[in-house]
């Protein structure tokens, strides 16, 4: 049977320019994302949350409210971002990760894994 997911953006949302978002994707009030982002399919962007320039989130990401992903990041599939935590430009972010609830990531992160706390470890 043909499926057709909806791609939603509530229209408290900001979207910079060459923002590319996949299919099924929701960005919820308050996000912010900036420029130069590509979004995988079934991504979710939550309240407050922040997505910096030149980042890609892979399919089935979720970034939860008021999370902050830096500049230049790229995260794999299936990934979540805890609520008010922080990933550092220039990082990568593995495929199944958990990133947990206020962590701050400080260095790449590989497939798999569960971290948490400041450094997130």
């Amino acid at each position: 049977a043909d499926v057709t997911f909806a791609t939603l953006v509530h229209p408290d949302a900001t979207l910079g320019r060459a923002v590319e978002l996949g299919v099924g994707t929701i960005v919820a009030p308050g996000a912010r994302l900036s420029t130069q982002i590509l979004l995988g399919d079934h991504c979710q962007i939550d309240q407050n949350a922040t997505i910096g320039h030149d980042t890609t989130l892979g399919s089935f990401v979720r970034v939860n409210p008021t999370a902050y992903v830096s500049g230049d990041v790229t995260i794999g599939d299936r990934t979540l971002i805890g609520a008010n935590s922080t990933v550092l430009q220039g990082l990568t972010v593995g495929s199944d990760v958990i990133v947990g609830a206020g962590a701050v990531v400080v260095s790449d992160v590989p497939d798999g894994v569960t971290v948490k706390g400041v450094p997130a470890r």
